[in-house]
């Protein structure tokens, strides 16, 4: 043996190679939750990289797993620029309110009759509630009524208080006897709530209705809508006898002054007068100088109020898309406790 050297131990006495694994991303090491463990717990198992699974078909929303299930609409569910608001198709006899909400004339005529006969019920079931009240306190005075006057009789007739008691509490009495006659332990003075099954002793609840709001409201806006407010819509389509196959297929119209194709990327704009779908672009730069529609004849003088920019979702991305319009759905499911 070389000098400075131990000698070899025995094969037997040799240590076992380290066999123990990665426990870096395995929930029984640490004293805390780590992210990809979070993770695990809050999107489950498809979903997660530390248990082998990938995301699913669903998208970014995950069907398995602990927590609420939150997933942002991509732009795929986002509404067309000549969409209708309610029936989300193509509008055929477009209209537009005063705030650029965007309907099909005959899905919202449709919309206002049956929101007006829906009222109509609300308020006639709001008024019978108020015709009951009114016959109940009505009803409650004449009993006390009759509560009077069977104490002035009596004290006419010379009875004692004693007997107009056992007068006037017979009804009362036959209800506690029936109900104290189930129950063996009521020794004293029979509580109402615990004989329920005496008809003169049921409870009841009742439902309180509000005064309904009989104004008829946009769907999207809550705010007062009215048919003769809504203002007919003119878009200009494109010109078919041009190559087209590099435009997008959701690309149908375009402004009539600029030429560039309208979608959710490039928004427009209702001049109310004549009806024209314009590219806010052509507002800003055309429009406002002069504030004269110049697709009516002869041309008119335009107000602030008669420029109407139709609402748009957005394409799904941050940059072109609404806040509001980031719309995300939920679901609720079981909470893993940390």
């Amino acid at each position: 043996f070389r000098r400075g050297r131990a000698p070899p131990r025995p094969a037997d006495a040799r240590r076992a190679p380290a066999t123990m694994g990665k426990h870096s991303k395995n929930s029984n090491d640490r004293a805390f939750f780590s992210y990809h463990e979070r993770k695990a717990a809050s999107y489950g198992r498809l979903s997660s990289a530390m248990l082998g699974g990938h995301n699913t078909a669903d998208g970014n929303h995950q069907s398995h797993g602990w927590g609420t299930m939150q997933r942002t609409l991509d732009g795929d569910a986002m509404k067309e620029i000549d969409a209708c608001s309610l029936s989300l198709q193509a509008c055929v006899n477009p209209v537009v309110t005063a705030n650029g909400i965007l309907y099909d004339k005959q899905v919202i005529v449709e919309y206002i009759l049956s929101r007006k006969k829906e009222l109509e019920r609300e308020l006639h079931a709001w008024e019978a509630q108020e015709a009951g009240v009114v016959a109940d306190a009505a009803s409650e005075e004449q009993e006390a009524q009759q509560v009077r006057i069977d104490e002035f009789v009596a004290q006419q007739e010379g009875l004692s208080q004693s007997d107009l008691s056992s007068r006037t509490g017979k009804t009362v009495a036959t209800a506690s006897t029936m109900g104290r006659s189930l129950l063996s332990s009521d020794t004293g003075t029979h509580a109402p709530d615990t004989s329920f099954w005496v008809p003169q002793l049921t409870p009841q609840a009742r439902t309180t209705l509000k005064k309904p709001d009989t104004t008829v409201r946009c769907p999207i806006t809550a705010k007062p809508l009215r048919l003769k407010q809504l203002t007919a819509v003119k878009f200009t389509r494109l010109d078919e006898s041009k190559d087209l196959r590099g435009q997008i297929a959701k690309e149908r119209y375009m402004c009539p002054l600029s030429k560039r194709p309208l979608s959710n990327v490039h928004p427009a704009a209702v001049l109310r007068p004549s009806g024209m779908v314009v590219s806010t672009q052509c507002i800003k730069d055309c429009i406002k100088k002069d504030m004269i529609d110049p697709f009516t004849e002869p041309p008119v003088k335009l107000r602030e109020k008669d420029i109407i920019t139709l609402r748009v979702e957005g394409t799904g991305f941050a940059s072109k898309t609404d806040e509001k319009a980031l719309v995300v759905s939920s679901e609720s499911r079981p909470v893993a406790r940390f």
